[in-house]
């Protein structure tokens, strides 16, 4: 499917992702995730919310604290 630009009239074609690169794009983010400060309890490991928002690129998030 493509869209087409009402301001210069071009066509702009639509993006494609393959799976392997959403699989990699997955894992890339999966590593940074558990490579972040981890807390434990009660047995578990959690990583709080802002840092996985600055690794999923929402730095605004870390900013407002």
């Amino acid at each position: 499917m493509t869209k087409l630009r009402r301001s210069t009239g071009t066509v702009q074609p639509k993006k494609i992702t393959t799976r392997a690169q959403t699989a990699i794009s997955r894992s890339e983010i999966l590593d940074e995730i558990w490579a972040a400060n981890k807390i434990t309890h009660d047995g578990k490991w959690y990583v709080e919310l802002s840092d996985v928002c600055a690794i999923l690129g929402e730095d605004h998030a870390r900013k407002e604290q």
